[in-house]
C-alpha cells in the first residue's frame, strides 16, 4: 500500500485478540502489487461487541467489507443477510462482503484455502484419513473441505462434546460415504493428516494440542495458527522427522479469493482457482 486516499476502499479484519493476524500484510502486500487502491486494517473487538462494530461499520459506503478472525466466526453469521453455500454448509463465516444497501453476505474461505494450500504442496487428499482437532468455525470449515476433495476417513476431536456431536452429526448427514468418527486429541498410525484447529498454541506456555506419540512417518501435521508460525505442535512434529503445513498456507492459499469476494478486483480480471469462480457465482 502506497498511499491513502479518498477513494481508498477500506477493509476491517476484526479478532480478540488481533496482534497474531497476518492478514494486514498480506492483504496490503497484494493490493500494492495488483494496483488496487485498498487498506486492510486490523481492529481488536471482544467478543461482546461484536454485534455493535458490525452495526456501525455497514453504514461506512467505502468500506468494502470485514475479514473475520477468532472468535467470531460463528457468531458473525448472524449478522450477514445472505450466506454462500460454504457458509451455509459450516455455519461460520471468515468474510462479509458490504453491499450498497449497507447488509452483509458472508462467506467461508477457510475450507477450500487450507485444502488448496495441501495440493499446491503435492500433498494427496483424495482416500487418505484425517484426524481433525478442535470443531470451531475453522475446524468446521476444514472438515467439510476435506470431505469435497475426497477424504476416506475423517475423525474429530473436540473438548466441548456438544460442538463435536454437532459436527460429526452434521458430517455423517451428507451422506459422502466418507467414515466419520469421534476419537481423542491424539494421532493415530493410520492419520495421513493430523490438523489442530485450535487456538492452543497461539500463547506460549500452552500445552500440545495433539498427542503425536503414535504418529506414522508417512503424517502431515497442520496446525491453522498463524502467530506464532513455528508453533509448539509443529516443532514437536519436526523434532520426530514428520512433515509440517503451518498456517500461513491456508491464508496465502485464500486471498485472492477473497479480494475478488469482496470485489476488489476488476471484473475483467479472472479469479485464478475454480474456488474463487463458484464463489462469486453463488452469490
Amino acid at each position: 500500500m502506497t498511499h491513502i486516499d479518498g477513494e481508498t476502499r477500506i477493509v476491517a479484519i476484526l479478532g480478540d485478540p488481533i496482534a497474531q493476524a497476518k492478514s494486514p500484510q498480506l492483504f496490503n502486500a497484494f493490493f500494492e502489487r495488483h494496483g488496487v487502491n485498498a487498506a486492510l486494517v486490523p481492529f481488536h473487538v471482544p467478543a461482546a461487541n461484536l454485534g455493535l462494530v458490525l452495526d456501525g461499520l455497514h453504514g461506512i459506503a467505502n468500506l468494502a467489507g470485514v475479514v473475520v478472525t477468532v472468535p467470531h466466526k460463528l457468531q458473525a453469521t448472524a449478522y450477514a443477510a445472505r450466506l454462500s453455500e460454504a457458509a451455509q454448509q459450516t455455519g461460520a463465516v471468515n468474510c462479509l462482503r458490504r453491499e450498497a444497501d449497507g447488509s452483509w453476505t458472508g462467506a467461508m474461505f477457510d475450507g477450500a484455502g487450507f485444502v488448496k494450500g495441501l495440493l499446491g504442496r503435492a500433498h494427496v487428499v483424495r482416500g487418505k484419513s484425517a484426524l481433525i482437532v478442535g470443531t470451531g468455525g475453522a475446524g468446521v470449515a476444514v472438515a467439510h473441505a476435506l470431505i469435497d476433495a475426497g477424504i476416506a476417513s475423517l475423525d474429530l476431536f473436540d473438548s466441548n462434546a456438544t460442538s463435536l456431536q454437532r459436527l460429526t452429526q452434521a458430517l455423517q448427514g451428507r451422506g459422502s460415504g466418507v467414515v466419520v468418527g469421534e476419537s481423542a486429541a491424539r494421532a493415530r498410525a493410520g492419520h495421513d493428516f493430523v490438523v489442530n484447529a485450535t487456538p492452543c498454541g497461539m500463547r506460549a506456555g500452552d500445552p500440545l494440542p495433539i498427542d503425536l506419540g503414535d504418529a506414522g512417518p508417512h503424517a502431515v501435521i497442520a496446525d491453522l495458527i498463524m502467530k506464532p508460525a513455528q508453533t509448539r505442535l509443529l516443532e514437536e512434529a519436526e523434532a520426530r522427522g514428520l512433515a509440517t503445513h503451518p498456517g500461513r498456507h491456508l491464508l496465502e492459499s485464500s486471498v485472492e479469493e477473497m479480494v475478488a469476494f469482496l470485489g476488489l478486483l476488476a471484473q475483467s480480471q479472472e479469479c485464478s482457482t475454480a474456488a474463487c469462480k463458484a464463489e462469486i457465482e453463488s452469490q
